[in-house]
């Protein structure tokens, strides 16, 4: 969480587009920046060693088995004056595109007659309108997350890998950053991280693991 918004924070100052993915040493649970902490806590229980307030919305998620990914639009870009639904469609779409590459066939889940407000509890238990699913719509297979300000937009999103029956990293990485940069209109280039990145993330390494945070998205 903490390098995704120091991304987020440095990009905003760029025109160009930023994506990382990224993995966990160990299992953990996310929860939106909208939720009670509470009521999440007594929900997760056991379930995960960590808990860690996002800063986009969404609902509960359990990392461990996915393939979690960071994309930042910022504010003079075009993709930004898409609709947001929009916007998560077509990011989904892309997943879905990757996917297709490696024979794994997914579905838009379609949008309900009757729209329902609130946030979902539990993010791949309580699938929403333009996740992707498996071919047969039974699973979720992703979601994501967004928060739009003056600087841009943060989506965090991600994947369920124990859903689908064969994956390769490698090459899903290719394909989707291949489908994302036709998407956004630009040419993929890899960037190095700063030398000085855990010291430029420390302040938001602090802000996320603290209690204030947690429980009341306070920042001390």
């Amino acid at each position: 969480m903490a390098t995704d918004w120091w991304l987020f924070l440095e990009q905003g100052e760029s025109e160009k587009p930023a994506f990382r993915h990224y993995g966990w040493s160990f299992p953990e649970v996310t929860f939106g920046y909208g939720q009670d902490w509470k009521w999440v806590r007594d929900s997760v229980g056991k379930d995960s060693q960590k808990l860690v307030r996002r800063p986009t919305g969404g609902g509960i998620v359990r990392h461990g088995q996915d393939w979690t990914y960071c994309l930042i639009l910022p504010m003079g870009h075009d993709s930004c004056c898409m609709p947001p639904l929009d916007l998560y469609e077509e990011i989904h779409g892309a997943i879905a595109r990757a996917l297709a590459e490696q024979d794994i066939a997914t579905s838009l889940k379609p949008c309900p007659e009757q729209k329902t407000r609130g946030i979902p509890g539990d993010c791949f238990q309580e699938p929403v309108a333009r996740d992707l699913m498996t071919n047969d719509g039974r699973a979720k297979v992703a979601g994501a997350a967004m928060k739009r300000a003056r600087r841009g937009i943060l989506v965090q999103g991600t994947i369920d890998l124990s859903v689908l029956r064969s994956f390769s990293p490698n090459e899903f990485y290719g394909s989707f950053t291949t489908e994302l940069s036709r998407l956004l209109g630009e040419s993929p280039s890899f960037v190095d991280w700063p030398d000085e990145l855990e010291k430029l993330r420390a302040p938001f390494v602090e802000r996320f693991a603290s209690l204030s945070w947690l429980k009341n998205r306070v920042v001390d």
